[in-house]
């Protein structure tokens, strides 16, 4: 956790846990909690699948069985001071770039004079897809972990800053608009030892448009995140390029050098999802696509379809999810009069810049425990085409892994 994080959390549990002696004998407060303990194996040692990008190991290669890509804590304080004003902290405990190091994920403070306006500042989720600000509660969902081809290619969960939404009826249902813009605060894994990418400073901005009506519910959204950072593995060959005697004899290596940084590029993306809740029946289907203005990240296309029938305390779900490159592959371009040892240097990038994607079967069946617990079982089968959303991937492996998974989750 971050010294700024820290200090954040401390302030909040203190503004949060101060009772109001006016108001002794008032609730005006809750603590609430969630979690799960979830369990899988995979049946190849070849590779290891991630829940999402900012884990540096998964199960498989590391361990062919593994409680830690699916297993939570975390706890939220929700204080209130008024009927228009309220706060808020959560703090998870999950496996990240960070490992298991607690995690401030929400803190923020809200105002809402009526159920038309609302205006939060702080720390807050980026729901840039539907469920994607809570897609850390298990129980709050119908699988043991959201789609990974879809969910797993996002690298912001929160952000500082502030959002509104606006909230109007529309005909027989209501139309919400929310805005956003704050800076983000993560890192992600880079796929080798010690490597990182930090996210600290990135401006995030965008807003979704909701329409709920009946047993409906579509919305469409845009979002930017501009990169603050470069890779620094690249910061030797940006300053061998950029460097007066290379200048002077190849002009164009200023900009291959550009390509090769990612300070002040774009992430783009744009969703739109459509929800039916039919009483035992709920069907979900999701399309996303993110652009990006650097060589070095693909764009890609992503979506996923899934639907659950619930009976009784049973509910039978199946999912089919896939995310792969859009558009031609982009390739950091060189130059004849670069030396040998700089055009190898740039080709051995280029190979990591394949084109890549990924598709998954699931199905599994949710039972309910009471009206706090739930238990999963869900087995995935997972096709991954040049190494996409996986780990330390070995050598020969065909890209197929099979995933069984058990998970308990709770609330309190």
């Amino acid at each position: 956790m971050s010294a700024w994080s820290l200090k954040l959390s401390i302030l909040a549990l203190v503004v949060l846990s101060t009772q109001n002696t006016a108001a002794a004998g008032e609730k005006d407060y809750s603590i609430t909690g969630f979690g799960t303990l979830g369990i899988s194996h995979s049946d190849t040692r070849q590779a290891d699948i991630v829940r999402d990008l900012s884990q540096d190991s998964g199960v498989g290669y590391t361990r062919q069985t593994d409680a830690g890509i699916d297993s939570n804590l975390g706890l939220q304080i929700n204080r209130s001071f008024s009927d228009n004003f309220d706060a808020a902290i959560q703090v998870v405990s999950r496996k990240s770039a960070d490992n298991f190091a607690p995690t401030v994920t929400w803190a923020y403070a809200s105002y809402s004079p009526d159920d038309k306006f609302q205006l939060r500042a702080g720390r807050l989720g980026f729901d840039v897809y539907m469920l994607a600000d809570s897609r850390n509660i298990g129980y709050s969902y119908t699988w043991v972990r959201p789609p990974i081809d879809f969910f797993g290619r996002l690298i912001v969960s929160y952000f500082d800053g502030a959002d509104t939404v606006l909230s109007h009826p529309l005909g027989n249902g209501h139309l919400k608009a929310k805005f956003f813009y704050g800076l983000a605060r993560e890192k992600i894994y880079l796929g080798s030892a010690n490597k990182h990418y930090s996210l600290n400073h990135s401006a995030l901005s965008g807003g979704h448009l909701e329409y709920q009506q009946k047993n409906w519910t579509i919305r469409a959204g845009y979002s930017e995140l501009k990169l603050a950072d470069d890779y620094s593995q690249f910061d030797p060959i940006v300053a061998e390029l950029t460097s007066p005697s290379i200048t002077a004899s190849v002009p164009a290596s200023l900009g291959i050098a550009d390509q090769l940084t990612t300070h002040g590029k774009k992430l783009k993306y744009t969703s739109i999802g459509a929800v039916l809740d039919h009483g035992s029946l709920q069907a979900q289907l999701m399309l996303g696509r993110i652009e990006s203005d650097s060589v070095l990240l693909q764009n890609s296309d992503a979506a996923y379809l899934t639907m659950s029938y619930r009976i009784k305390k049973w509910t039978p779900y199946a999912t089919v999810s896939a995310s792969r490159q859009q558009g031609a592959d982009k390739q950091i371009t060189t130059d004849p009069a670069l030396s040998p040892r700089l055009k190898n240097t740039i080709s051995g990038i280029n190979k990591q810049l394949t084109p890549n994607g990924q598709q998954t079967f699931t199905a599994g069946i949710r039972y309910d425990l009471g009206d706090n617990a739930n238990i999963k079982v869900q087995f995935d089968h997972i096709r991954s085409q040049k190494h996409f959303l996986v780990r330390n991937p070995q050598e020969g492996w065909d890209g197929h892994a099979n995933l069984l998974s058990v998970a308990y989750n709770f609330v309190f």
